[in-house]
């Protein structure tokens, strides 16, 4: 059998757009986006009484959680078996709902 080396890497993630980021990245700046787009206003008006340098402090600290959890799951992989954090997540999870006993044969 021959064996040819290929000179990119198969197994990443395709960069489509403008070969910076995938879709499934860009699916969670969108979301995280909409998301803080429609909860940070209200907090900086909540805490805007104050001062408005309280309320984008306020408002700033109440969007680093979306923010690190964002990069976290997009940006970052799981080296020991190459794969993105969110699809390692969602297998760790389902496979504690796969738990059964197995037989073989008939009951």
């Amino acid at each position: 059998m021959r064996v040819s080396k290929v000179p990119i890497d198969m197994s990443s993630e395709q960069k489509e757009i403008m070969g910076v980021v995938s879709k499934r990245q860009l699916t969670y700046l969108l979301v995280s986006g909409i998301l803080l787009y429609t909860y940070i206003p209200p907090v900086f008006t909540l805490f805007n009484v104050f001062g408005w340098i309280v309320g984008a402090s306020v408002a700033l600290i109440s969007a680093l959680p979306v923010v690190f959890a964002v990069i976290f799951f997009a940006f970052f992989k799981v080296e020991k078996y190459n794969m993105n954090r969110d699809y390692f997540y969602w297998i760790k999870f389902q496979r504690k709902t796969q738990y059964g006993s197995w037989r073989k044969g008939r009951e």
